[in-house]
């Protein structure tokens, strides 16, 4: 039986009816919600009308008093007449700007870094300390190259010799078998002999029996140079190999099995006492070694372009594809290098005794005074600098006469110490922030020391630990201090109070809309009503109707 026009409309105002009963809850929600905006809106702006701040005073040359919001930045600009303040972390590190970390940084005395403000004179004591910085540069890279190359490698081969010393001498039996160019062997060393005649392939004849021999019939094997280039060794059983005795074959065994664990000599010119590295000389010309030149060298390019010696083995395996390819560009220059190899190189098959000479010795720092141009400015950046690098104390600007009767004033050099500096750089815009300075101070994020002078003449019973006049940076509270002051924030207070003026006025507007929304709610709930009340009575009578026909 379908439903009648009258009872859809029933239903339809029924559900129009949970409907505004639905928004009418939802708008007396928000009123509630906008009850408890106003509240905090109000408790902000009384905590707003009791806001401080602190402000730091300043002293003019008539006694007047200026004053300002208190700021990192202006803690550390320099005035006549005003306190040194520093701020500390809870690390105790001190914090700085950017601009005098950067000059702390870039000074290697407290001279230079004076100078970046403009401070130092006196350019004879400037000559004779950079003097000496030339000389500390120097010694500072000396010593590096010692510690890091020079008494490394005396370990390695006084740890070489110590394991060789009781052995036979490997050079001696190599130099006994093959000769020198000198005087060389006919038999054994014929392969020499004959390179030296200008038959230079005749060498790798003997470069067989020193790369991978074993003693027994030389075999064909391969190798890679150290550019990079693969070959096959030929093994050839002629020359030398065919004029050795069973007893030197063996003795090229044990040769050949020392070779990769032994360095070059380091001399590409033999002629020198001294290491010379010829690929790092052509590099420094301009030019770029030949095939040549960088297999013959005693030295090999590494990928970070750095250069290493190579091993006797290295040295054998690219002479041989040099050989091989015959790549020298004359007789003459092969000779040379084949002397360079059998007659220097390969000398260092038997390690010597090394001997490890005394590390370089720092020069002695002068101590000068250099003269300031301005007392007070400048004992203002000594005690920064002496902060920054780590002390509690600074030396004091003193007072001298030239021969003229002339006044002026002078400080010690000091060098700054890299292990004891103690900073850190605060961030710029926390630099210039009163809110941030007053909060941090107020909470204890930060803690602030004073630098005072210091006289033990007069003040040892204060503080009977210090022996030495100068200043001192002392902790203090900015409570206790006469320069810094809370007063009433009046610029957050007119904010606040603007604030709380717009958020006040948007409360009222949004409560006047929800209460427009619930009277139209209200009334469109009433005539729904009426009409529901309308429509039951007609369906009521209907069924009652409907009962009466059928009974």
């Amino acid at each position: 039986m379908g439903m009648s026009a009258t009872q859809a409309r029933l239903l339809t105002i029924t559900g129009r009816l949970t409907d505004n009963e639905m928004r009418s809850q939802t708008i007396t929600n928000a009123k509630l919600r906008l009850a408890q905006k106003s509240s905090e809106a109000s408790q902000t702006y009384m905590d707003a009308l009791s806001s401080e701040k602190l402000v730091f005073k300043t002293y003019g040359d008539n006694g007047e008093t200026s004053t300002y919001n208190l700021t990192p930045a202006l803690l550390y600009s320099y005035e006549p007449l005003k306190n040194q303040y520093s701020i500390q972390n809870a690390s105790g590190q001190n914090l700085v700007s950017a601009t005098d970390a950067a000059n702390f940084e870039a000074s290697a005395t407290l001279d230079d870094f004076l100078d970046k403000y403009g401070l130092k004179g006196d350019t004879q004591k400037t000559q004779a300390k950079l003097d000496y910085d030339e000389r500390y540069a120097k010694y500072e890279k000396d010593l590096e190259y010692y510690n890091t190359v020079t008494k490394p490698e005396y370990d390695k081969l006084y740890k070489e010799w110590l394991a060789e010393k009781d052995q036979p001498n490997l050079y001696e039996v190599f130099s006994n078998i093959v000769g020198t160019s000198d005087n060389p062997n006919t038999d054994a060393g014929y392969c020499y002999a004959e390179a030296l005649k200008g038959g230079n392939s005749c060498y790798i004849h003997l470069l067989d029996l020193l790369l991978d021999y074993d003693g027994t019939t030389p075999s064909s094997h391969e190798y890679t140079t150290t550019t990079g280039k693969t070959f096959n060794s030929e093994g050839s059983t002629g020359g030398s190999y065919g004029n050795s005795t069973d007893e030197q074959k063996q003795q090229f065994a044990i040769i050949s099995g020392k070779m990769a664990d032994k360095n070059c000599d380091g001399k590409d010119d033999l002629s020198q006492d001294a290491a010379n590295n010829s690929l790092l000389q052509i590099k420094n010309s301009g030019k770029t070694p030949t095939e040549f030149e960088l297999l013959k060298s005693d030295y090999k390019l590494n990928a970070d372009g750095t250069y290493s010696k190579k091993t006797l083995k290295e040295k054998a395996i690219d002479l041989y594809y040099a050989l091989q390819q015959n790549l020298a560009p004359s007789k003459e220059a092969m000779t040379e290098t084949l002397i360079n190899f059998t007659d220097g190189d390969m000398k260092n098959l038997t390690t010597t005794k090394p001997v490890l000479g005394p590390a370089p010795k720092a020069p002695d720092e002068p101590t000068y005074p250099f003269v300031v141009n301005d007392k007070d400015k400048g004992q203002w950046y000594i005690n920064l600098w002496y902060m920054m690098n780590g002390s509690e104390s600074a030396n004091k600007v003193k007072e001298e006469t030239n021969n003229k009767g002339e006044t002026y004033f002078v400080v010690d050099s000091v060098k700054k110490n890299e292990n004891a500096k103690n900073y850190k750089v605060i961030d710029d815009q926390l630099l210039t922030s009163n809110d941030w300075l007053t909060f941090a101070l107020k909470n204890g994020v930060v803690t602030l020391s004073q630098a005072s002078y210091f006289n033990p003449s007069v003040d040892s019973a204060k503080t009977p630990e210090m022996t030495a006049e100068g200043y001192y940076w002392n902790a203090t509270a900015y409570s206790s201090t006469s320069d810094m002051v809370s007063v009433e924030d009046e610029v957050a207070i007119a904010k606040a109070e603007v604030k709380y003026k717009n958020t006040t006025t948007e409360i009222e507007n949004q409560d006047k809309k929800y209460d427009q929304d619930l009277k139209k709610l209200d009334t469109e709930h009433n005539a729904l009503q009426t009409e529901y009340e309308s429509l039951k009575s007609v369906i009521d009578k209907n069924v009652e109707r409907s009962f009466k026909a059928f009974s």
